[in-house]
C-alpha cells in the first residue's frame, strides 16, 4: 500500500467517512446490507485488491449507481465493514460488561480483552491485507460495551481512566492518565502486531490472561483479596 493511499485511508477514518445516503426505509437498508455482504464475500475469497465497486454491484445484484447512492467509493465500504464488525461485537458484549461494571478490575479487563480478541479474529478473517490497510487503523477498545458509534482516542483513554479510578483501591499507579493511555494505545499496538505477524496466536488460551497481566503491570494493581483471585 502506498503512503498516499495509506494517508487516504487514515483521513477517511479520522474524518468519519460516511455513507452518502442514510438508508431509512427497509428496502434501502436491505440494499446497504447486501452491498456490505457482497464486499465481504469478495474479501474472503479474492482478497482486498479484488474489491471494486463493479464487482460489489455484480455480486450484490444491484447497479453500480445503487452502490454509489450509499457509498462514495470502495474505501468507504471497506471501512464500514470494520465498523459494523466492531459495533456488532460491542452490542454482543454490552450485557456482560454492564454486569461486571462494579465487579473487580481483573474481571472487567478479562471481559474487555476477550471481546477485543474476538473482534480482531473476525477482522483478520477478511484477510491480512485488509486488516493491515483498514481494520488495524481502527481504535482499540472502540466498543468497550458502550454501544454503537465512533469514539476518539481521547474518549477511549478517558473511559479507561474512569474505570481505573472506580477501582482506586487496587490501582497502585498514581498517574492514571498515563496508565490509561498505555492501556488503550499500547495494547492496541501489541494486539495489532500479534495479528499481523502471528495471527494463529489469537487462538491461544494464554492470550487473554497474559493481556490481563500486562494491564495489571501497567496500572500496578496490588495483589490480594478479590483482585488476587483473578
Amino acid at each position: 500500500m502506498s503512503k498516499v493511499a495509506g494517508r487516504g485511508v487514515a483521513h477517511a477514518i479520522s474524518e468519519g467517512k460516511k455513507q452518502r445516503a442514510v438508508p431509512s426505509q427497509a428496502r434501502a437498508r436491505f440494499t446497504v446490507e447486501t452491498i456490505l455482504e457482497a464486499a465481504s464475500e469478495i474479501l474472503r475469497v479474492e482478497g482486498v485488491d479484488a474489491v471494486t465497486t463493479r464487482k460489489i454491484a455484480a455480486r450484490a445484484g444491484v447497479s453500480v449507481g445503487a452502490v454509489y447512492q450509499y457509498f462514495p467509493d470502495k474505501e468507504a465500504i471497506l471501512i464500514e465493514i470494520s465498523k459494523r464488525i466492531m459495533d456488532e461485537e460491542s452490542e454482543a458484549a454490552s450485557p456482560e460488561l454492564f454486569r461486571l461494571h462494579r465487579k473487580s478490575l481483573d474481571e472487567m479487563l478479562q471481559a474487555l480483552f476477550r471481546n477485543t480478541v474476538r473482534t480482531e479474529t473476525r477482522l483478520y478473517s477478511l484477510g491480512r491485507d485488509y486488516y493491515r490497510r483498514y481494520a488495524r487503523q481502527m481504535q482499540f477498545g472502540r466498543a468497550q460495551g458502550l454501544g454503537r458509534g465512533p469514539r476518539t482516542s481521547e474518549q477511549l483513554v478517558g473511559n479507561m481512566e474512569m474505570l481505573l479510578k472506580q477501582h482506586a483501591d487496587v490501582v497502585g499507579e498514581p498517574d492514571t492518565q498515563l496508565a490509561s493511555f498505555m492501556l488503550v494505545r499500547g495494547m492496541r499496538i501489541i494486539l495489532a502486531t500479534l495479528v499481523e505477524e502471528r495471527p494463529e496466536l489469537l487462538q491461544s488460551p494464554s492470550l487473554v490472561p497474559m493481556l490481563v497481566r500486562i494491564a495489571r503491570a501497567i496500572n500496578d494493581s496490588r495483589e490480594g483479596g478479590e483482585e488476587g483471585a483473578g
